[in-house]
């Protein structure tokens, strides 16, 4: 095989492979930022389902933390400002939007991982729509004043 054609094929090789590791890498983030607007979409239909997952995770930080308590890893002072630091944090997250964190994921997927167009970015310009309007409506019911450009 002549020299030249050898390099053409391994650079053909080449661009074919840097091509497709583009596109898988770019479909696996989409898949993955509309799973995360799925989870939040789900929370902001049920509440009850974010109450329980954050429950689960800051009890479990919590304990991990008493455990570094008693093991005199920190001083009480420290705990209770860790654990004061958890609970708000923990406060904040559950007073949070849940549908705006979904619209913001959604849009993530269609914008952002697109081109190349696969089945997550459709999905994702599809249900980002009805994120948007759950979210405006929940501004709305708490009376906060906004423009379209602000949100979207």
């Amino acid at each position: 095989m002549p020299v030249k054609l050898k390099h053409l094929l391994l650079s053909l090789c080449a661009v074919t492979f840097i091509i497709s590791a583009a596109y898988l890498d770019l479909m696996f983030r989409a898949k993955s930022a509309y799973l995360e607007g799925e989870k939040y979409m789900a929370w902001s239909k049920n509440p009850v389902l974010k109450k329980d997952f954050l429950d689960k995770i800051f009890s479990a930080k919590l304990q991990a933390l008493a455990a570094e308590r008693a093991a005199n890893r920190i001083t009480e002072d420290d705990f209770e400002d860790k654990k004061d630091s958890l609970l708000a944090e923990k406060d904040f997250k559950t007073v949070e939007s849940s549908a705006k964190y979904a619209y913001v994921w959604y849009k993530t997927a269609g914008t952002y991982f697109s081109p190349p167009v696969t089945r997550w970015t459709r999905l994702a310009r599809q249900k980002a729509p009805e994120a948007l309007a759950l979210w405006k409506a929940e501004l709305k019911a708490g009376k906060t004043e906004f423009k379209d450009y602000q949100i979207e």
